[in-house]
């Protein structure tokens, strides 16, 4: 079978490290080149990919051994075990089907999915949602390294989760507390989502004020209009790309929601929650003000924008905008995706 465009991507940056340069920042190639062949944009990978892998750095030599059942539990969230964690993964989806792979470690991760401003999560999303495409060799080999990120970079949040208040997603949004006025601004999310820590009690508070009786998709779709929002009153102030995470990281969520166990769902919605809220209480100190009038952009208008970029993060929310637009027509999304493609032009 010919090569397609995303498995020539996925090839390209399985030879990349997972993150890159002094701040440890994550790769976003597989990601960005999963959102371009979604949008019907193959023909603009393999440029993209020559652009965007110059920043990275080579992936490390394999690791000797993978990680024991005895071992793993005690690793989560150790960043210098990447290798470690790609070998026990690489074995994983060599030995059985990727669904089975996904529904057992994606239940066990998700109470970390913050970590490394969720880009484990995400990177899982989009390589599940390749491998549903079809089922290759580079797609097996990225669900292993998204998966191996996402254990590695693993970092929970104080308290469980619990879906049990009486509020909607808007005012659980507006009602979470704020970081103490003299904590630092840290340049890293992961960094930033630390110092929820500090208010440990009243974010747990918090977050089990959210009450949902919908269903999965349409919560995700709420978290990603009500992240919409936040981007666009807190983006000048230098909430940009924190929030930016807060509509990508729900709407991953929904591409790995069917390859969860049915019983393991609502956890998952739960984490996703929590993850978002915590970048919502880092970020978005504008929680009230209104919005001037924007022009609605159009589908093509903001594919071409993002392409014109050149931007990940601007790919990325793009097409989640789109994705999670279609459903509810909330025009916020795609003002929200069409500042970014602005705002990160160049």
């Amino acid at each position: 079978m010919e090569s397609t465009p995303l498995d020539d991507a996925l090839t390209v940056f399985a030879a990349t490290a997972p993150s890159y340069g002094s701040l440890g920042l994550a790769n976003h190639g597989p990601m960005a080149a999963e959102a371009l062949a979604h949008l019907g944009r193959e023909d603009a990978i393999a440029a993209w990919v020559d652009h965007y892998r110059k920043r990275l750095e080579p992936a490390s030599p394999p690791a000797d051994r993978p990680l024991s059942e005895e071992d793993w539990p005690g690793e989560l969230g150790n960043e210098e075990r990447f290798g470690e964690w790609l070998a026990l993964f690489e074995r994983e989806v060599a030995d059985r089907p990727p669904v089975a792979v996904v529904g057992e470690w994606a239940p066990r991760l998700l109470p970390g999915a913050v970590g490394a401003a969720t880009h484990g999560l995400i990177r899982t999303a989009h390589a599940v949602r390749a491998l549903a495409g079809a089922d290759t060799p580079p797609r097996r080999l990225e669900l292993a390294t998204g998966l191996a990120f996402w254990a590695s970079t693993y970092q929970e949040l104080p308290g469980p989760p619990l879906l049990i208040g009486k509020e909607g997603v808007p005012d659980a949004l507006a009602d979470l507390p704020y970081l103490d006025e003299d904590a630092p601004r840290e340049l890293l999310i992961s960094d930033m989502v630390v110092q929820v820590g500090d208010i440990a009690d009243e974010f747990e508070q918090a977050v089990a004020s959210l009450g949902w009786s919908g269903g999965p998709v349409q919560l995700l779709d709420a978290l990603a209009s009500g992240g919409s929002l936040a981007y666009l009153r807190n983006a000048d102030d230098g909430g940009a790309i924190g929030l930016l995470h807060s509509v990508t990281a729900p709407m991953a969520c929904e591409l790995l929601l069917p390859w969860l166990p049915v019983e393991d769902r609502d956890a998952a919605l739960g984490y996703v929650w929590q993850a978002v809220a915590a970048l919502h209480v880092a970020y978005a100190n504008d929680r009230k003000s209104e919005l001037p009038e924007r022009e609605t952009p159009s589908a093509d208008e903001l594919v071409n924008g993002a392409l014109a970029s050149r931007d990940e993060h601007a790919i990325k929310i793009t097409e989640a905008a789109l994705r999670s637009f279609g459903r509810t027509g909330d025009p916020v999304l795609l003002c929200a995706a069409a500042d970014a493609g602005a705002r990160f032009a160049g």
